[in-house]
C-alpha cells in the first residue's frame, strides 16, 4: 500500500495529481509491471494498493550479494526495458527508474517495475526527504535534472544508470548533495563501464554506455 504523506494530501493540487497518476498507472497491464488494484481516498488518507511481490528490490540484491554477473543483469535490464516500452506506448513515462523501483520476484527471478508516474507528484515541490531526493538524483536524466519536459528517452537514461549500478555496485556520478549530483548529470561525462569492470562483454558495456 502506497500512501501519499499527509502534508501532501492536504494540498488539493498534489492530492488530485497523485490520484490521477495512480489511476493512469493502474491501467497498465504487463508481466514486468507491478499491478495496481485500487486507488482510494479515505480522509485524510490517499493511497493505492499494489500486488504483493515476494522478493527484494534490485538495490537490496546488490547490497546483499554485490554487483550482478552479466547474464542476470542482461535479463533484468531487458525485462525492465520491455515494461518501459509498453508503458511508453500507452503514453506513460515512469520518471523514477532506479534500483529501489525494480522488484526481483523470488521464484521466477522476474524483474518488475513499480511506482509508474508517481514521481510527477513531488518533482516540482522538492518535498521528499533529503535521502529520497539524493537517491533519485543519482539516476535522474539530464533533461529531468534541468527541469525540461521528459519523454521515454529520460527513462532509458535512468535505466542505463540502473544497469551501471547493477553491474558495478555504484552509480556513474557520486556527490554529497542532490544539487551536485544533478549538475554532474547535466555537465559531466560518465565513466565507461568497461573501465570499472574490464571483464564484462564489450557488447554489454557498449549498450549500457
Amino acid at each position: 500500500i502506497k500512501v501519499l504523506p499527509q502534508h501532501l494530501a492536504l494540498v488539493p493540487r498534489l492530492r488530485d495529481r497523485f490520484i490521477r497518476e495512480a489511476q493512469t498507472a493502474a491501467r497498465l497491464s504487463h508481466p514486468n509491471i507491478v499491478p495496481i488494484f485500487a486507488v482510494e481516498e479515505i480522509d485524510p488518507f490517499v493511497f493505492f494498493v499494489m500486488a504483493f511481490v515476494p522478493g527484494e528490490t534490485l538495490a537490496e540484491r546488490v547490497a546483499r550479494v554485490g554487483p550482478l554477473e552479466p547474464a542476470p543483469a542482461v535479463r533484468l535490464v531487458q525485462e525492465a526495458a520491455w515494461a518501459l516500452a509498453y508503458a511508453h506506448r500507452q503514453g506513460v513515462v515512469h520518471r523514477d527508474v532506479k534500483p529501489d523501483n525494480i522488484l526481483l520476484e523470488d521464484l521466477s527471478g522476474r524483474a518488475m517495475l513499480t511506482d509508474f508516474g508517481i514521481a510527477k507528484v513531488t518533482d516540482e515541490e522538492s518535498v521528499t526527504a533529503s535521502g529520497e531526493i539524493l537517491g533519485t538524483a543519482r539516476y535522474m536524466s539530464p533533461e529531468q535534472a534541468g527541469g525540461d519536459p521528459v519523454d521515454g528517452r529520460s527513462d532509458l537514461y535512468s535505466l542505463g544508470v540502473t544497469a551501471f549500478f547493477a553491474l558495478t555496485g555504484r552509480t556513474p556520478f557520486e556527490a554529497s548533495t542532490p544539487a551536485a549530483l544533478l549538475v554532474a548529470h547535466l555537465q559531466e561525462v560518465p565513466p565507461p563501464l568497461g573501465a570499472i569492470r574490464s571483464e564484462l562483454p564489450q557488447r554489454l558495456t557498449a549498450v549500457v554506455d
